[in-house]
């Protein structure tokens, strides 16, 4: 069964890659997340290739502001699969041999790929273009200041994108990215951990908690929920052996 969180973020990649006429964050909003970006590795995140492992499975991320090609690599019955997504065209691969399905047939497989590398990129994708950013305010969390952005997605074309909303915060001091909530799939908050530089990119891992028995209460409210330790913990979202390359 897929997972909830698989589902959210394949979702905003798919609405992130939209285009849109008109760029409607609030200054401060871009501000925070341009810091947030630069100080995560800025012009890195477009000069190398990243590759992790995600839960068994190989994954590399190749992008620039212009284009983009996400795979990953993992053996399932003795084959040998590769999953490739160039631009939006996805691609199966076993054994070497083109599989022939459709990316419709392969739905969950091009969400995954999709998926994994959107949250592993963070803070990096909130200036795709579909992204649209306000600052909410200023909030403590267990007695450290973060800047809270609330992020939608609009344009011809983003669906039912207007009811997905997500929420970052990052830290006032650092500029580091340290929560995010998001209510696509049911609400969830995550909490970074394990955060570390690798070769100038920084990455973390990160707790994903539910409100359990808060569970209606809306996500703008998650950092007080989680600030009182009344989330509950669903999962751990962990990337093993990262790697940090020059493109060849």
């Amino acid at each position: 069964m897929r997972s909830i969180e698989t589902y959210f973020l394949s979702l905003v990649v798919f609405l992130s890659t939209i285009q849109i006429q008109a760029q409607t964050s609030d200054a401060k909003a871009q501000e925070i997340v341009s810091k947030a970006i630069e100080v995560h590795g800025g012009d890195l995140f477009q000069q190398r290739k990243v590759s992790f492992t995600f839960r068994g499975k190989r994954h590399s991320v190749n992008q620039d502001d212009k284009s983009y090609l996400n795979d990953r690599t993992f053996t399932e019955d003795g084959d040998k699969i590769r999953d490739v997504l160039d631009n939006g065209v996805f691609k199966r691969y076993i054994n070497g041999e083109d599989s022939g399905k459709s990316k419709r047939q392969l739905s969950r497989a091009f969400e995954d790929v999709n998926a994994v590398s959107y949250f592993a990129m963070l803070p990096y994708k909130l200036n795709d273009q579909a992204v649209v950013k306000q600052y909410i305010g200023e909030v403590v969390i267990r007695s450290a200041t973060y800047d809270k952005v609330k992020v939608t997605f609009q344009g011809e074309g983003s669906g039912d994108s207007p009811d997905n909303v997500l929420y970052y915060w990052f830290d006032r001091k650092t500029g580091h990215m340290e929560f995010l909530a998001y209510n696509k799939g049911g609400n969830r908050f995550r909490s970074a951990y394990n955060q570390r530089v690798v070769d100038g990119i920084r990455f973390a891992d990160y707790i994903n908690f539910s409100g359990g028995d808060y569970s209606s209460r809306d996500i703008s409210e998650y950092d007080k929920l989680y600030d009182q330790g009344k989330l509950k913990e669903l999962s751990r979202i962990i990337l093993e052996d990262v790697k940090v390359e020059a493109k060849g």
